[in-house]
């Protein structure tokens, strides 16, 4: 639907979008509060583009423990960018370091579990990365 380029850069919208709307939630809300206001909101966003995707759809049934398992993760990530976000760290950094840590993780996940190559530019890449995200947390 939105191609490449497209997705690629409605991913990069929802992450500054999600980072500085993780930053403003108030301090004095129960955060599992503002989880659940969150995920009804998006509930109710999500049914509602179902009806209009262009998309064909298994089975409720085939996407249900698949689905759980992304909805833990969400909730995983939630909250701990709200608490990362009290705790201090600034919308600057912890974006960055997050991001760079766990790609980092994923890079072996990738290798020995999904059997994805990886090429001499992408060891340079992880370098980079490495050596930004020690700069970074300095």
């Amino acid at each position: 639907m939105f191609g490449f380029i497209g997705s690629m850069l409605l991913a990069i919208l929802g992450i500054v979008l999600y980072n500085l709307a993780q930053k403003l939630q108030p301090t004095s809300v129960n955060p599992f509060l503002i989880l659940a206001i969150a995920y009804t909101i998006a509930a109710l966003i999500s049914f509602s583009l179902c009806l209009f995707a262009p998309w064909e759809s298994a089975s409720v049934k085939v996407s249900l423990i698949p689905a759980a398992y992304l909805a833990i993760a969400v909730v995983m990530t939630e909250l701990g960018f709200l608490l990362v976000f009290r705790s201090g760290w600034n919308i600057s950094i912890a974006g960055v370091v997050s991001t760079a840590v766990a790609a980092l993780i994923l890079i072996p996940v990738g290798i020995f579990f999904l059997k994805e190559a990886i090429s001499r530019a992408n060891v340079v890449g992880i370098i980079v990365c490495l050596i930004g995200l020690l700069l970074t947390v300095k």
